[in-house]
């Protein structure tokens, strides 16, 4: 043995498999005891192999069967969430800091325009009680719109009626571009406090 070099290690008694017996592996990557079992682990194997293809491809065909209405909430959850983060517990319309609860209220409502659904100008942090009981407090949303964002951006939102119908693979892009700013914005207020 050359100086310097370790001695080569024991080799480990391993477990069947197949067979359940001890065996002493000739490698480290030998799995079974005998050629017998090899042809059984094979089999075994491929057919692991197949379920989990068919598998994947159930989820693929039961996802693809889902409407288009699953796929806009997936991605609503995924904006609303980035919108409470950035904005933080606040409300637009009245200020309130000490709400119980907090939505990503729009200024131009989802039903009246679906386009504007996912526009960051057009959504932002509001209590639940301007949201749901005053139909969201669009007066006093507005006036705190235009000093957040400024007046330009506020026409252009209330003129934008350009119709656009999203598609399911826009969608999952738009929820992991979301899901992935969230993450960055919870690390960096994390790493800020």
């Amino acid at each position: 043995m050359a100086k310097g070099t370790k001695p080569p290690k024991p080799r480990k008694p391993k477990t069947c498999p197949i067979c359940e017996t001890e065996f002493l592996p000739w490698s480290t990557t030998q799995k079974v005891c005998s050629p017998q079992c090899s042809i059984v682990y094979g089999k075994k194997v491929e057919a692991d192999k197949q379920a989990a293809a068919q598998s994947k491809e159930w989820k693929k065909r039961k996802a693809d069967s889902k409407p288009l209405s699953h796929w806009i909430d997936m991605t609503q959850r995924a904006f609303n969430d980035f919108i409470r983060a950035r904005d933080g517990e606040v409300c637009i319309s009245c200020g309130s800091k000490s709400a119980v609860s907090y939505h990503a209220g729009h200024y131009r409502t989802t039903k009246a325009a679906t386009h504007l659904r996912f526009n960051e100008d057009n959504c932002h942090s509001q209590c639940a009680a301007c949201n749901v009981y005053q139909s969201g407090a669009i007066g006093p949303y507005r006036i705190n719109l235009i000093a957040k964002i400024g007046l330009q951006r506020v026409e252009m939102l209330e003129n934008n009626n350009t119709p656009h119908r999203y598609t399911r693979e826009e969608l999952e892009v738009l929820r992991a571009r979301y899901r992935q700013k969230t993450r960055d914005l919870i690390k960096q207020l994390g790493e800020a406090a």
